[in-house]
This record gives C-alpha cells, sequence and structure tokens, in this order.
C-alpha cells in the first residue's frame, strides 16, 4: 500500500480505502463484499489509481451552465476542469488533500483553494472520514475564504455496485428531466418509474436526473450479495442527483448534496448557501450497512 492510502478497518468487518489525491474513497468492502463500486472517472484519484469509489464535491457538485452566474449584482466565471465543455464538480475530487490526523478508524483531511482566473472560489475545506462498526461517516465542511460573500454548496459522489436485483428506496418531492449538456431542465412530479418511495429497481435506460425534497434517508439492497445499506444525510442535504449509464452498467451514483445542480444559474430556492468571509457550513451522511434477512 502506497503513501497515498490510508486503510481504515476495524474488527466488526468495514475497510475503507482513502486516498488524499482528490480525497477520494478508493474502496469500502463489508467482510470482504464490495459496499461502493470503484469507477473509472475524471477525477485525481482516477488518475494516479484508475478508479474511485466516492470523491467529495466542494464547493459545488454537477455542471454550472456557461461556466458562470452572477451574485451579489457581478459576474463570475470559471474555465472548464476536464474535458467536459463545462465546470464540472469543483475542486475537490481534482485536488491533493493534506492529512491533518489519521487512526486506524478514522481520517481527516484538508484542501486549501485560493481564488485565480480558473475560479472565484477561494476557501478552506475540511473532510472526515470514520468508520464505526458497520457504519461508514462523512463530513464535509466549507469556510469561505474569499474577500466577499459567495454562494456555496457541498456533496458526496459515491459509486454503489448495480447489480440485477438491485432496489433502491428513496423520497423526494420534485424531479428534474435532463436537457443538453447534462443540465437539470423543468420541474415534475415524480414519474412512477422513478419513484422509489416504497422501493423499486432502478429503470433500464440512462439516468442523470436531479431530485429536491429528499427527506435525507436512502436504503439500498443487493438481494446477489444479501446486503443492504441504509444512508442517513443531516439537513444540509435536501437534494440528491440518480445516475447510471444503463442497466448493464457495474455501478449507479446516488449523490446526496446541499443544492439543485446548476443552482448558481437559478439561486431559487436551489439550496446554496450564502456565506460571507471566514463564514463555514457543514454537511454530514452515514452509511449503515447490514445483511439482508435470508427466506
Amino acid at each position: 500500500m502506497t503513501d497515498d492510502i490510508v486503510l481504515l478497518e476495524n474488527e466488526e468487518g468495514l475497510t475503507v480505502e482513502v486516498s488524499p489525491p482528490g480525497g477520494a474513497i478508493l474502496s469500502a468492502r463489508w467482510r470482504g463484499i464490495p459496499l461502493l463500486a470503484p469507477t473509472s472517472a475524471p477525477g485525481l484519484a482516477s488518475q494516479v489509481f484508475g478508479a474511485e469509489a466516492c470523491f467529495p464535491l466542494v464547493p459545488f457538485g454537477n455542471r454550472i451552465e456557461a461556466n458562470g452566474f452572477q451574485f451579489d449584482g457581478r459576474d463570475y466565471r470559471l474555465e472548464r476542469n476536464t474535458t467536459d465543455p463545462l465546470v464540472l464538480h469543483g475542486d475537490g475530487w481534482l485536488g491533493r488533500w493534506s492529512i491533518l490526523q489519521r487512526d486506524r478508524q478514522s481520517l481527516a483531511m484538508r484542501l486549501d483553494q485560493e481564488a485565480s482566473v480558473a475560479t472565484p472560489f477561494a476557501y478552506e475545506a475540511i473532510e472526515t472520514i470514520a468508520i464505526d462498526g458497520p457504519r461508514l461517516i462523512l463530513s464535509l465542511s466549507i469556510t469561505n475564504r474569499a474577500d466577499q460573500a459567495l454562494p456555496y454548496g457541498l456533496g458526496f459522489h459515491p459509486y454503489f455496485p448495480r447489480t440485477t436485483e438491485t432496489r433502491l428506496i428513496a423520497r423526494a418531492d420534485r424531479y428534474w428531466s435532463e436537457r443538453e449538456g447534462h443540465l437539470p431542465d423543468r420541474p415534475s412530479p415524480i414519474p412512477q418509474s422513478m419513484n422509489f418511495a416504497s422501493g423499486s429497481p432502478l429503470p433500464p435506460n440512462w439516468l442523470n436526473n436531479a431530485f429536491d425534497g429528499w427527506d435525507g434517508r436512502a436504503r439500498i439492497e443487493w438481494p446477489e450479495t444479501g446486503l443492504a445499506a441504509s444512508l442517513e444525510a443531516d439537513g444540509h442535504f435536501r437534494f440528491f442527483v440518480l445516475y447510471s449509464p444503463s442497466a448493464t452498467s457495474s455501478f449507479f451514483c446516488f449523490e446526496p448534496m446541499s443544492h439543485r445542480p446548476n443552482a448558481h444559474r437559478d439561486q431559487r430556492d436551489g439550496g446554496l448557501v450564502r456565506l460571507q468571509p471566514l463564514q463555514t457550513v457543514t454537511g454530514t451522511i452515514a452509511l449503515s450497512v447490514e445483511e439482508l434477512a435470508s427466506g
């Protein structure tokens, strides 16, 4: 194991590999069974190790239309940060985080981001990854280091295994269709094929949709492996994005977010937090694994 991989493990059987490059989780297993799905992505951990299983979204998640936004009467521009024409997922997944504290079951990392021609955001981010019995706990905080107030958001981008019998349970109030550029289009009542309130399989088609009015709870069941994972998020997370290329894909993403994708362009009830200089916002999610009852 290289110096760029930190192993967290406990006697109950939860093991997590963390990469300071990208602030990413490379793998998470419960008694040898994958809980997350290492997947090739354009993040820094993927560039170093070939795959990553979860990364932080900071200071925003998803895309910003036209790579710019207005705030407090000022125009702000960002430069794209991957081969995608739109700036994607902020800075955290492309930066090298420094280790603040580590032990056998927890790790705290920091990312310092300066404003530049590529981004107006200047901030300090702290990410904590900890395991406690069958629980994986992820916390992310952002402190605005810019000289002016700016709109901030945070989230996590986990990749989960997708099997034929995977079931998702998640409740939300609204669904957003997708338009060109992988941006949210219009809100509408949740279609039956995307309504997971009572639990259902994932639709077989391309998925890349935002949901808002989320109650902060979700559950994923994998009958083939006999495992289930329950996700609980604090009140900062009222949105999630569901992404999967197809039914034959080996993964899908359930991305808890504090804001709607592209909220910088439409900030009405979009979830972004206005941070004055030196103000901080923090969000935490916990993933608990359990074995499905047999029979």
